[in-house]
């Protein structure tokens, strides 16, 4: 009985060891012995993956596993050991050997039977991804017809994004899913401002050439106007209740304005003459600006010249922009100059609370790198934040600020910043090659490289466009 019993148990460690060593065999009579599993990279929907893959009697097959995976479809096996694939509204059903699979119930023929290597099941790609509704061509796999590119996008909650591009002589602005990149047409329009997302999520705002203000209700898609003021406006920007817009208003952006939602009036609320504003930044509360005032150069021509000849000399000594600050509770209260320093200043950012400004300084000087400073509300505390590496981009995400910086070795990286410290971490890397950090307020990712637009998941880059 002993002897049985060792005998046994011998046999079955060789056919473990035997196992261990032989990296495929097959375990159905509908695959070769010589089959052997190899890799391939695809793309799917503009994503490079990994598929696994044999060569059966010339055809080359790919695991159902990995490309259901890749696609975002779900996978099961019945207890017949029939395949079940599901996305979307199609279900297909396949079993080793066949030479149908059923797509909804409907056969249809196979060029190839599938086969079983080392426990996956392979198909012909082509058969599977049709079958599934996507198209496939070398090696390439699209389930989802996706944007062809992306100029600018804001995120509207962790499942959406709005993507904006250039359309001939206007823009058309689109609802982007953030996970399979299926998109639709929000608005196809010109001469128009960008659209700017409610604090709800739940709408957008715009205005035309003849300053009249639109909403537009994402879920049903329609437009509304809410004001036929005829002043210009730009800068636009939602208080934090939802119930008014901002706005710099005037030919040359000399007023700070609001208009309520709800009746339409526009209301002025700094009228200073001081001409060519910018970058309107509103606190929380809605009662504290920040804002850029640029100065135009001095243009002095020659009298004794024809004019003609159009020559002339520009002076732009002095235009560099400075950081303003206005608190509009305080009576007869005018802006305070922040900054008065010779350096251009870029991607201005208020503190919810007003207390402070944040902002990425450059030197003209070609050699020199942008570097991360804030203000306090009095100009009187002006401190570099993060001086290690040069500075692409200062992004707000919510009550966090986020670097996109230079990091080498073909990446660049985002950090995040503590305002009140000083302190940073890195969070993140992305491609050198990205031009545009995007960040929701729930600190989602997105970044455009090379003019596709890339989501972050679990820390890797996915492309949602093309």
């Amino acid at each position: 009985m002993q002897m049985k019993k060792a005998m046994a148990i011998s046999m079955i460690a060789a056919a473990i060891s035997a196992s261990a060593v032989t990296p495929v065999f097959a375990q159905t009579a509908s695959v070769k012995q010589a089959a052997q599993i190899s890799t391939a990279s695809f793309l799917v929907n503009a994503n490079p993956v990994t598929v696994r893959t044999v060569v059966d009697g010339g055809v080359t097959l790919a695991s159902v596993r990995d490309m259901t995976n890749a696609i975002g479809a779900t996978l099961h096996i019945n207890s017949d050991h029939t395949v079940v694939v599901k996305f979307g509204d199609k279900t297909l059903k396949l079993k080793i050997a066949a030479k149908t699979i059923n797509i909804n119930g409907v056969a249809t023929a196979l060029q190839h039977p599938a086969i079983e290597v080392a426990y996956s099941t392979f198909i012909e790609p082509t058969a599977f991804v049709e079958a599934l509704g996507g198209t496939y061509e070398d090696n390439n796999i699209h389930t989802v017809q996706l944007l062809d590119s992306a100029e600018h996008a804001i995120w509207v909650n962790s499942k959406q994004l709005i993507v904006s591009n250039t359309a001939g002589e206007g823009r058309e602005d689109f609802l982007v899913d953030a996970v399979t990149g299926k998109y639709e047409l929000l608005l196809a329009s010109s001469d128009t401002s960008d659209l700017i997302l409610s604090p709800d999520g739940k709408s957008v705002a715009y205005s035309d050439a003849n300053g009249a203000v639109f909403t537009i209700d994402l879920s049903t898609k329609q437009a509304k106007q809410v004001s036929t003021d005829s002043s210009i406006k730009n800068e636009l920007q939602w208080s934090k209740d939802g119930s008014s817009i901002f706005f710099l208003q005037g030919d040359k952006s000399s007023v700070i304005a609001k208009l309520a939602i709800a009746d339409g009036k526009v209301s002025k609320v700094l009228e200073d003459k001081v001409d060519y504003k910018a970058n309107l930044e509103v606190s929380a509360d809605g009662t504290k600006f920040a804002f850029y005032v640029f100065k135009q150069p001095k243009v002095t021509a020659d009298s004794s010249k024809d004019v003609e000849l159009d020559d002339v000399a520009i002076d732009a000594t002095g235009t560099e922009p400075q950081i303003y600050f206005y608190n509009s509770t305080v009576g007869d209260n005018k802006p305070v100059q922040l900054t008065k320093e010779a350096t251009d200043k870029v991607f201005l950012k208020l503190a919810a609370d007003g207390s402070k400004v944040s902002y990425v300084s450059v030197s003209s000087d070609e050699a020199s790198v942008g570097q991360l400073v804030t203000v306090d509300n009095t100009g009187k505390a002006s401190t570099p934040l993060f001086a290690d590496k040069d500075v692409y981009q200062l992004v707000q995400g919510g009550s966090k600020l986020y670097l996109l910086t230079a990091d080498g070795n073909s990446t660049n990286a985002i950090y995040e910043i503590d305002s009140a410290t000083g302190t940073n971490k890195l969070v993140q890397t992305v491609s050198d090659s990205a031009t545009e950090l995007v960040v929701s307020d729930s600190s989602d990712f997105a970044a455009l490289i090379d003019g596709q637009l890339a989501v972050s998941v679990q820390g890797k880059w996915k492309n949602i466009t093309n």
